[in-house]
């Protein structure tokens, strides 16, 4: 693999007095999938939204390609904060999948697809069209372009998420929980696409999930977030199967009673 296409450097966060994240050092190369797993309010989507900038960083740094995220260099080198400008131009190779999708409900399926090639990006009508079109067909929605998302399922209206961040190329792709608003028969559905996407072996990924079985078949990599720190980094069979931290053992074990619970 090349150079990390992302990389947190001594990432801090705060909300008031709250640490969310602890000096957090990361780095994800091209191509790379790595899933986030952990306890309600570990960092893990804090740890995301930082990289889409919907949340403010309080301190360390940020780099896409080699370009600072938060910060830009001024004349002596020195760093200051970033314009929006510059955000937005480092920004636009990152994609993000959320947990409730963010369909626009006046807007048809392919439309949903289709504004943000145009409005942000400018690209040509046309053109974004036939992306679009081809993305719905990638994750089996091309019947559904004319249609609403109240038309839709949970699990189509999260497929039509999914095209309308492929649409726009991004190098790296986040899915939030992209599952958790499911009903459970839906899941499938959803993880076959992202499993497709990760199988084509382009785009990096971090994949937040509570999914395990799906994080050890797709990840490179897993990640463990605990009070605001990654606590473990590794292969999945090493992370799920040998725990090194009490931590991690007693999340483990936690998650495994949760899921053999009788319903």
């Amino acid at each position: 693999m090349s150079e990390p296409i992302v990389r947190y450097n001594k990432v801090t966060k705060y909300f008031d007095d709250l640490q969310v994240l602890d000096e957090i050092d990361f780095e994800i190369k091209q191509g790379e999938k790595v899933a986030l797993i952990g306890p309600s309010g570990s960092g893990k989507t804090t740890f995301a939204r930082l990289l889409m900038t919907l949340e403010e960083i309080t301190d360390g740094t940020i780099e896409v390609e080699g370009d600072y995220l938060w910060h830009e260099e001024d004349e002596n080198g020195e760093l200051k904060p970033a314009s929006t400008e510059h955000q937005r131009k480092v920004r636009s190779n990152i994609g993000m999948v959320f947990q409730h999708f963010h369909l626009f409900p006046h807007m048809t399926v392919l439309e949903n697809v289709i504004e943000a090639p145009v409005t942000v990006q400018g690209r040509d009508k046309d053109e974004a069209t036939k992306a679009g079109k081809e993305m719905l067909d990638k994750v089996g929605l091309l019947d559904k372009a004319d249609t609403y998302p109240a038309q839709l399922s949970g699990g189509q209206k999260q497929r039509v998420a999914i095209a309308r961040a492929l649409v726009m190329k991004p190098k790296v792709l986040i899915f939030d929980e992209p599952t958790s608003a499911l009903d459970p028969e839906l899941v499938g559905e959803v993880l076959d696409v992202i499993k497709s996407i990760a199988d084509e072996g382009e785009t990096s990924m971090l994949l937040i999930s509570h999914e395990m079985d799906f994080a050890r078949e797709v990840a490179d990599r897993i990640c463990f977030f605990a009070d605001g720190k990654i606590v473990e980094d590794g292969p999945p069979e090493e992370i799920l199967f040998n725990p090194k931290s009490d931590r991690l053992k007693e999340f483990l074990e936690r998650f495994m009673n949760t899921q053999s619970a009788p319903e």
